[in-house]
């Protein structure tokens, strides 16, 4: 089937293209560009959609979600692996990485199966596989993280966990024991290693990153600072992940886990290009002030309230995820942080595929790209969502 975007404004990699035409064939982006021509089959669209002079991007890439609308993915249930999709979607986000949470093995297992059995299946979004946030971390560092799944990664433990092959993209604390041989492990499995909930030095992260380590994992939230030894400071997570140019910094943008010095601050250091925009959204996404519930599965996981527009441990010792998307994400960037429109959709889109593996097909318009479509307002609302050529 063929679709027709017309008066669009389309959001390049540096520009901003008015009264752009998109057509897409089934699956496929065949046509970007100004001109109104029979020869490149804009005349034969069995839809045509104008968007009215609103903004289109690539659908935003969200690399960690654990859940939304009542749902997370540790609920092992095809309930969840559908209704995550469905709600996120409808905030600009067509393709997503699945997050766990440090778990018992059968909890874990159980959430790769169901992810396994029932994400082919969806269709409202591109599922690219599953993030194992966990169990590999520094239980000072555990956050919303129950401490009592927390362990020291061990090759027969890892191994087995790494046969299913959703598994894209692992959170591990890197000063762990084992933990550098479990780099060199994900890295020869094609596997994304990140660092998280850790209390790693500064030289501790320069040696994880020769071990395959290329990512931190939401940048400031469970990841060590600048601190003493014998009186002398030593540099963190944070330092090494602002300073190494190679390091993709991810960041948790809903305007509550990083305030605006602090996102201006990563932006100023990073740019675009090493800056992954991240939800880090658990169910009560979509929730409203005041709600109760849990993070992980549902029968086993850690209480949490929302409050101020986030996830809060009941006791208000930490955030426990967001409530955010995509939308909100985009939205924070522009407002607070006065990123331009253009590079917080980069964020969103062009830098997540990279550090994925997947910057030929998805996170840009242009022809030959797969058909994965937003149209947004000056407020960052989403109007349509297109997911593989489908409205």
């Amino acid at each position: 089937m063929k679709i027709l975007f017309k008066n669009a404004k389309v959001i390049g990699d540096n520009s901003i293209t008015d009264n752009c035409y998109v057509l897409t064939d089934n699956e496929k982006i065949v046509y970007c560009g100004t001109e109104y021509s029979e020869v490149i089959g804009i005349g034969t669209a069995d839809k045509i959609i104008d968007a009215e002079g609103n903004y289109l991007s690539a659908g935003f890439i969200d690399t960690h979600i654990h859940g939304g609308n009542g749902h997370d993915f540790m609920d092992a249930s095809k309930d969840a692996v559908h209704g995550i999709a469905d709600y996120h979607s409808k905030h600009g986000v067509t393709s997503m990485l699945a997050a766990s949470v440090a778990a018992g093995d059968k909890e874990t297992e159980a959430m790769l199966e169901a992810y396994l059995k029932y994400a082919d299946e969806v269709k409202s979004c591109n599922y690219l596989g599953v993030h194992l946030e966990g169990p590999y971390f520094n239980v000072e560092q555990c956050g919303a993280q129950d401490p009592k799944y927390i362990i020291s990664p061990q090759k027969e433990h890892y191994t087995k966990l790494l046969n299913y092959d959703c598994v894209k993209r692992m959170s591990v604390a890197p000063e762990l024991n084992g933990a550098l041989e479990l780099g060199d492990y994900l890295r020869e499995k094609g596997i994304i290693a990140s660092i998280a909930h850790s209390n790693a030095d500064y030289d501790q992260v320069v040696n994880a990153e020769k071990h395959g380590y290329n990512s931190v994992t939401h940048l400031y939230s469970g990841t060590s600072g600048v601190h003493r030894r014998n009186a002398f400071r030593y540099g963190g997570i944070i330092e090494a992940g602002l300073l190494l140019d190679n390091l993709y910094a991810e960041i948790i943008a809903d305007g509550c886990h990083l305030p605006e010095c602090l996102l201006k601050l990563i932006y100023k250091c990073k740019g675009r290009e090493k800056i992954i925009l991240t939800s880090d959204a658990m169910r009560g996404a979509g929730y409203k002030e005041g709600d109760s519930m849990v993070i992980g599965n549902s029968d086993k996981g850690q209480r949490v309230i929302i409050e101020d527009g986030v996830a809060k441990l009941p006791d208000r010792s930490a955030f426990a995820g967001s409530i955010a998307s995509g939308d909100r994400l985009v939205r924070t960037m522009i407002k607070l942080a006065e990123v331009p429109l253009v590079d917080a959709v980069y964020m969103m889109t062009a830098t997540p595929s990279e550090l994925l593996g997947i910057s030929d097909r998805k996170g840009k318009i242009k022809a030959g790209m797969d058909a994965d479509i937003i149209i947004f307002d000056e407020n960052i609302n989403i109007i349509h969502t297109m997911v593989m050529g489908r409205i």
